[in-house]
């Protein structure tokens, strides 16, 4: 599959997009136009799709705790230009950034959790894909 994706979106508009088409096939089935899940092989494949995304989760998570350490440490987390330094503004926004990094490397930690499950998950489907050649479209069951 090639990349159709601009290489100029940022992390952020990345991450967005990947949302939107969790969602989009999160609610395929519920639309007439698109089939959804057909054949076992089908969810063989979507489960083996899901491996590889929960897999980066950890590392998008860390990435994002990561950047906020480096930004705190370099100042940039704290007060905003114009601002009292002691009005408390700096220091709710050091606690936030702090507390947003534990959340992100709990959420990190629940992620590998999730990676391992889809990807044992998907281990187990895996002789379920063979089922017909990639790109032949599935037949329906009755």
């Amino acid at each position: 599959m090639s990349n159709p994706v601009p290489a100029s979106l940022s992390i952020a508009e990345l991450t967005a997009e990947a949302a939107e088409l969790m969602r989009s096939a999160a609610l395929a089935p519920a639309r007439g136009s698109n089939p959804g899940l057909v054949h076992p092989a089908d969810a063989a494949e979507t489960t083996a799709a899901l491996a590889g995304l929960t897999a980066r989760l950890p590392e998008l998570l860390d990435l994002v705790a990561s950047f906020l350490s480096s930004e705190q440490a370099a100042g940039r987390i704290g007060p905003g230009p114009g601002e009292d330094p002691g009005a408390g503004t700096g220091y709710d926004a050091l606690r936030a950034a702090r507390d947003a990094r534990e959340q992100l490397y709990e959420a990190g930690r629940t992620a590998a959790l999730l990676a391992e499950s889809v990807a044992a998950a998907a281990a187990v489907l895996a002789p379920l894909g063979s089922g017909r050649a990639v790109g032949t479209q599935p037949e329906p069951h009755v």
